[in-house]
């Protein structure tokens, strides 16, 4: 297995509050983790720092190659709440940091299987033969109003308020996480990502650039493009081959 990434300010933003980290594990195993803070240049800045720290920090330290897909569900969910309390409690004590957060997609990617938890509008994505499938559901306004039926697919791609998010890390004293469990098949490749990748460039469009370029510069090239598109807010990507 192979794992790259990239992250890069954007042509607005003054700051980049994106944070990404990822390793590769003895027996070949890989791990990744993309965060997208939020509460200001500096309280998004170091929430994301924080969070992708202290998570990747526990994936490290915690893992083995005996780990059952479920002791690694464990693992991911146990680090992503230490990591809310501890983000939390530094915006308790500090009135400068208050409402800082960060959104979170984490994956450990062992044998034929993706473990893959998130909190927030941070994606997931798997390239499969000729496909992509979206593998997260974003934690946002108009993902609610989505599955309610109050707008359609296309409202849902343009709409206004598409960065309103309802669940981060950090905010709030508890945290609700989701997890996925994915098949995975050689050569398939996982995308994670900010929503500065996946607000500016379409699924169809990250497969067309995966299609078209060697996975080493996937990253960049994803980048490039989601500039290309207006690049309004950090833009981070992390890629897995499988």
């Amino acid at each position: 297995m192979k794992v790259i990434g990239n992250s890069d300010i954007g042509k607005v933003r003054e700051t980049n509050e994106d944070a990404f980290r990822f390793g590769k594990y003895d027996d070949g195993s890989v791990w990744a983790v993309v965060c997208d803070g939020m509460g200001g240049a500096s309280g998004g800045r170091l929430a994301s720092s924080i969070a992708a720290d202290m998570v990747s920090r526990k994936i490290e330290k915690s893992y083995n190659r005996s780990m059952s897909g479920v002791s690694i569900e464990n693992m991911l969910l146990s680090a992503i709440t230490t990591a809310n309390v501890t983000v939390f409690d530094r915006s308790s004590v500090d009135s400068g940091l208050k409402g800082m957060g960060t959104t979170i997609v984490a994956c450990v990617v062992k044998g034929k299987t993706a473990c893959i938890a998130h909190v927030g509008d941070s994606r997931a994505y798997i390239i499969s033969g000729n496909s992509i499938k979206q593998i997260t559901k974003d934690h946002s306004l108009v993902q609610e109003m989505l599955d309610k039926g109050q707008i359609t697919k296309e409202q849902f791609d343009n709409h206004p308020i598409k960065n309103i998010i309802t669940r981060a890390l950090g905010v709030d004293e508890e945290i609700e996480i989701d997890f996925d469990y994915i098949d995975v098949n050689e050569n398939d490749v996982i995308i994670l990502c900010s929503d500065g990748l996946s607000g500016f460039v379409r699924p169809e469009r990250i497969l067309e650039i995966y299609n078209n370029n060697e996975f080493e510069s996937l990253c960049d090239v994803l980048i490039a493009a989601a500039n290309e598109s207006g690049g309004r807010d950090n833009i981070t990507a992390v890629a897995v081959k499988c």
